[in-house]
């Protein structure tokens, strides 16, 4: 079956989530690393919280929500300047350094390419300008369009409404397992991008291939027709 287009995740699969750690460290904060990783554990599990209850709020709203948790649980204190500067970076995150080549090349084959993201459209817009790939892609969806947050499968099926196209026809590519799980169960082909070498996820369907990064994509394109 031909690929009708490959649609990425934004947040951890084009874009660097390890660049928020730079703030938070400035800001004074111990352990950034882990500062980030319960931040970001948080802003998901308020997405799916409100998905589930029907609740829906824009992303960047749940990421402030996060940003306080974390920082309660963490009893770190942040003036508004700093509070400021940790949700900038979502808008300012660099791409990751397979991201622009991998899209190029998707581009010489003449491969559409789209986003699919939980964000806010003016925010993902703004960060893929900012790291500099936003050309390179057709197009970038947001979850804002039905009001809820992936792994619903409305969320999915903007990609299919988009290139017209049956779910078998898009390449689906995330760094996140639970995302990969929800677009394979959708009934897109998976390639999970486990830059990080994790465990594969339990739940099936698994993803149909899994990348050591993005610039392996490209040769499971070339293999898979």
């Amino acid at each position: 079956m031909p690929i009708a287009a490959v649609v990425f995740d934004l947040y951890g699969t084009l874009l660097d989530l390890h660049a928020m750690e730079g703030p938070v460290a400035d800001a004074g904060v111990d352990d950034a690393s882990g500062f980030v990783r319960e931040w970001r554990s948080k802003q998901l599990q308020y997405a799916t919280l409100t998905s589930l209850a029907q609740a829906y709020q824009p992303f960047d709203d749940l990421t402030v929500l996060a940003l306080e948790q974390t920082c309660a649980q963490r009893s770190v204190s942040l003036d508004s300047s700093q509070r400021r500067r940790f949700i900038d970076v979502f808008r300012e995150m660099p791409a990751h350094a397979d991201t622009a080549p991998a899209l190029r090349a998707l581009a010489a084959r003449g491969i559409p390419r789209a986003v699919l993201t939980n964000g806010t459209p003016a925010s993902a817009e703004a960060a893929l300008t900012h790291a500099g790939v936003r050309d390179l892609l057709d197009d970038v969806l947001s979850v804002e369009v039905v009001g809820a947050f992936k792994p619903d499968p409305r969320v999915y099926a903007l990609a299919t409404e988009r290139f017209g196209c049956a779910p078998r026809e898009i390449v689906f590519v995330s760094a996140n397992g639970w995302d990969a799980w929800g677009a394979a169960h959708f009934g897109f082909r998976v390639a999970w991008c486990n830059r990080a070498g994790g465990p594969a996820e339990s739940l099936l369907p698994a993803p149909e291939v899994t990348l050591g990064g993005l610039h392996e994509l490209e040769a499971f394109l070339a293999r898979s027709g």
